[in-house]
């Protein structure tokens, strides 16, 4: 739909499907933070362990960000970059064997795509 046509309704809509999908991404980024803090972790401190956290940290604002957008061009770039970012963050999150980031960000992706059907 052109955004000059979207009803309110349907703008509610798919911003609490944005929202929706940005709860996993902030348990995501808390998961991330205490993988960096928490010594007994195993990666306290590692460049890898810093690099999840700066996903999940693009990853809970570019949901915030994308409920915000009309439909447009850059929201449908926002959109397919949350579906890239979440799968190379899950592989970020394999190879350090954080569970939790990837759990919450597998999450993320499956309200990535309510986001994506509600917004069709």
């Amino acid at each position: 739909m052109p955004s000059s046509t979207l009803t309110p309704h349907l703008h509610a809509r798919e911003e609490l499907a944005a929202r929706l999908m940005a709860i996993p991404a902030a348990l995501a980024l808390i998961a991330a933070l205490i993988e960096v803090f928490w010594t007994g972790s195993g990666i306290a401190g590692t460049p890898g362990a810093w690099l999840a956290v700066a996903a999940t940290a693009a990853l809970f604002l570019g949901a915030l960000l994308v409920g915000a957008l009309r439909p447009g061009g850059f929201r449908t770039f926002l959109t397919v970059m949350l579906l890239v970012g979440g799968l190379l963050t899950i592989l970020c999150a394999w190879f350090l064997e954080a569970a939790w980031v990837m759990l919450a960000v597998a999450v993320m992706l499956i309200a990535w795509l309510i986001f994506i059907l509600i917004a069709r």
